[in-house]
């Protein structure tokens, strides 16, 4: 089974660490494949995949972005946290995940509406590591609440779900399997959270690839 992070962070965004030596921690982790912001590489066998995590102060600004950086990465990300911005981004088609829609809240960020239209729209809600081992411990159960809310909505909707590591560092990585365990701590049943560490993010990645590529065009296949 293969297994996939897609939000990791290199030294382009943090100073830290190298793609390369991400992919090297992916491998010896046994993942198939990283999401790098802006890159696009194989080293060690593992694979870094190219994204955009959008950092928007309104909508106006998240679909400007959503429209500019589209056609040019693999995976799209909304950074979310205001209830407008998460809403907005589960309701855009072009978006592939919306990351930490409860950060700076005191709720989990979205609601029955929200979950729903992310669903609609295959708009995956992200469940990130780097959240809980770096929260406060007063703050942890809060934030485990929120995942968990979030969690029985998209059950409830059948909403994607995708667990990362959320990682700055090559230190802060994980398995695939100790990702699903995250979600089984956020309230996932097992099946369902390796799903999130395995077929969901790869079927986001191949969809993906295959419009990029020009292999498919509102819903049709081209041979």
């Amino acid at each position: 089974m293969d297994y996939y992070d897609l939000h990791v962070r290199s030294v382009a965004t943090t100073g830290e660490n190298t793609s390369e030596e991400m992919a090297a921690m992916a491998a010896c982790l046994g993942l198939s494949a990283i999401a790098v912001p802006d890159a696009t590489e194989k080293t060690d066998g593992v694979e870094i995949v190219s994204c955009h995590v959008i950092e928007a102060k309104n909508v106006q600004e998240m679909a400007e972005e959503a429209q500019k950086y589209r056609n040019k990465c693999e995976i799209l990300m909304v950074s979310g946290g205001t209830y407008d911005v998460n809403r907005a981004a589960c309701e855009n088609s072009l978006i592939d995940v919306l990351c930490h829609p409860g950060r700076g809240r005191h709720d989990s960020g979205l609601d029955h509406v929200a979950i729903k239209a992310a669903a609609d729209n295959n708009v995956a809600i992200e469940i990130n590591f780097r959240e809980i081992l770096e929260s406060y411990r007063k703050n942890r159960v809060r934030v485990l609440e929120g995942m968990k809310r979030n969690v029985f909505l998209c059950r409830k909707f059948n909403t994607p779900i995708v667990i990362t590591s959320g990682a700055h560092t090559k230190w802060g990585m994980r398995a695939g399997r100790e990702l699903a365990a995250v979600g089984v701590m956020a309230g996932m049943e097992l099946a369902n959270a390796i799903d999130s560490v395995s077929t969901v993010p790869q079927k986001i990645l191949e969809t993906n690839r295959a419009k990029l590529s020009g292999k498919k065009w509102e819903g049709m296949e081209l041979e």
